[in-house]
């Protein structure tokens, strides 16, 4: 025969104070752990990897490249010609975009839709760019060719130092002409 005793039920109770602040403690911790990744891509000095590695020497500039660009590669030369410039661009393989580069760093970029804030820095005589929600931030370097009527060139090095013309001005204006958001983080999710 097993007997079963009566267990003696305790009840504990909390004052709303003390519930309040559990709950705010616990929505601070999820807050700051969904925040951290923004905030600490916001305020370093790159992307979340860090520096890009150095840029390979290219083997050749691109074939496509126009004769009369200059390359600039003077970091106070990029920063002179790109502070304060909305580019409206387009890719080699034909996609349309729009970046606005603001002079302490930040910039505004646009492809398909949407709007990407991010960062952009001179690093080994090259513009480089970060975004913290496209292609996971990871940084993309490119040497910068100026053409006598003031559209850029951008063109980027392969791994194995071969170049390609990454993109390339289809007009240029001063100012965000183009009226893209800045430093809002993107809905978008990019690729």
């Amino acid at each position: 025969m097993i007997q079963f005793w009566p267990q003696e039920q305790t009840r504990v109770t909390f004052s709303s104070g003390l519930v309040r602040s559990a709950a705010f403690a616990v929505a601070l911790a999820i807050g700051l752990q969904v925040l951290a990744p923004v905030l600490a891509f916001a305020d370093g000095d790159f992307g979340p990897e860090g520096a890009p590695p150095p840029a390979a020497a290219p083997n050749a500039l691109p074939g496509d490249l126009a004769t009369d660009a200059v390359e600039v590669t003077d970091p106070d030369a990029i920063r002179a010609k790109l502070d304060e410039l909305t580019i409206y661009g387009r890719y080699y393989d034909g996609e349309n975009w729009i970046e606005y580069h603001l002079a302490d760093g930040r910039t505004a970029y646009w492809e398909k839709g949407c709007t990407y804030p991010g960062k952009w820095w001179v690093q080994d005589g090259e513009v480089c760019y970060a975004y913290a929600n496209y292609r996971n931030g990871a940084p993309n370097c490119f040497i910068l060719f100026v053409r006598p009527d003031g559209s850029v060139q951008f063109v980027a090095i392969s791994d194995d130092g071969s170049t390609y013309l990454a993109s390339f001005s289809l007009k240029v204006e001063h100012g965000n002409t183009a009226n893209l958001a800045i430093g809002e983080k993107s809905p978008c999710v990019g690729v």
